[in-house]
């Protein structure tokens, strides 16, 4: 698994409006607060691009009838908080499993025909990376099938990452099978994931503070400040690993980070 750390840089503004960055607003703007000179937040660094609504796995099959996959998405795939009642740490369905809608004879990839069945195969898992049975019902095991059905199709699996620190990678390796014998296995294939980074959020605190918060809360995040980039000097803010944290605006501005 890559270690990948997040950093996120906080900038003066002279603008009375807020200015978004990588950053999430705290809520609906009141328009009688002053905001001149808080701190900006700005996202530097995140290893893992995050996931647009939809991405799939498009699932075709090659000359010779072996079926065959590709991976519509930049991966890592980043997973966010799960919203899902039930299901803990990170979860998604946008992203699915998607039947070939055009031949693309120069990559050897072909439509599948409604005559074949579908079912994906879960070979392997890293610890805490699962992905929900066709039931809803718990985690698929190594060698459980998932029933995806005739094409076309679009099934979208619950990807379920229990724990784990933004940047690191966790993996499934799959198989695509048809029941009905009309094409032979596919080779297997990886998918990866990674934690969605936290949001670093800002708000307007008692005069002469601003309140820096993070979204997910993940054990061990721990608020830090240097006072230059060039070169960083890292410390831990007195806040500590608090979420909220309330910080002066002070000047000369300080820079500060979100880091495990």
């Amino acid at each position: 698994m890559r270690d990948t750390r997040l950093r996120f840089l906080l900038a003066r503004t002279t603008s009375n409006t807020p200015r978004r960055a990588g950053i999430q607003s705290p809520g609906p703007r009141n328009s009688q607060l002053n905001l001149t000179g808080l701190l900006i937040a700005v996202l530097l660094v995140c290893s893992a691009g995050v996931a647009g609504a939809e991405d799939d796995v498009v699932v075709g099959h090659n000359a010779v009838g072996q079926l065959k996959v590709q991976v519509g998405f930049d991966e890592p795939f980043g997973l966010p908080v799960s919203v899902f009642p039930g299901i803990p740490g990170y979860a998604t369905g946008a992203m699915g499993f998607h039947s070939a809608a055009l031949d693309q004879p120069s990559n050897d990839f072909f439509q599948l025909t409604p005559t074949a069945g579908f079912r994906f195969i879960l070979l392997t898992n890293d610890p805490g990376m699962e992905v929900w049975n066709d039931h809803g019902s718990g985690y698929m095991t190594n060698g459980e099938s998932f029933y995806v059905g005739v094409a076309p199709f679009d099934t979208h699996p619950v990807w379920n990452l229990l724990g784990g620190r933004p940047g690191d990678w966790f993996s499934l390796t799959l198989r695509f099978r048809d029941l009905n014998g009309v094409y032979s296995d596919s080779d297997p294939f990886v998918l990866t994931f990674t934690p969605n980074p936290p949001v670093l959020m800002i708000s307007p605190a008692a005069p002469g503070f601003v309140t820096l918060s993070w979204a997910p809360t993940a054990p061990g995040l721990v608020l830090q400040m240097s006072p230059s980039l060039t070169p960083a000097a890292w410390t831990s803010a007195p806040s500590g690993t608090n979420n909220p944290a309330m910080v002066p605006v002070s000047s000369p501005a300080r820079f500060y980070r979100v880091s495990k």
